[in-house]
């Protein structure tokens, strides 16, 4: 079943943003695309999107990330390690 691609300004389960860079060449609501290895910021989690499950979905040859992808890094007061999911919407966000 397909699942929603998430775009920059998405938010992860713990309100972190997706930030930087993105695929500007394709659009999601005319926001760019987010793909693994997208900067994730936020007060909870500092880090970047590690995992999605649409590995054959690719964007500048990246893979999407996707409602669930993972993303791992820091808590950037404590530093201790964190591991959160996008939470897309789906109201926002197209399936494709």
């Amino acid at each position: 079943m397909p699942t929603p691609k998430a775009s920059l300004t998405n938010l992860t389960a713990t309100g972190d943003l997706v930030t930087a860079p993105g695929n500007p060449t394709r659009l999601v609501n005319g926001l760019p695309t987010a793909c693994m290895g997208d900067a994730v910021a936020g007060a909870v989690c500092t880090g970047v999107i590690t995992a999605t499950t649409a590995v054959t979905r690719l964007s500048m040859g990246r893979p999407v990330a996707v409602l669930g992808s993972v993303v791992t890094g820091v808590n950037p007061i404590t530093g201790v390690p964190v591991a959160t999911a996008l939470a897309v919407c789906p109201n926002f966000n197209r399936i494709d």
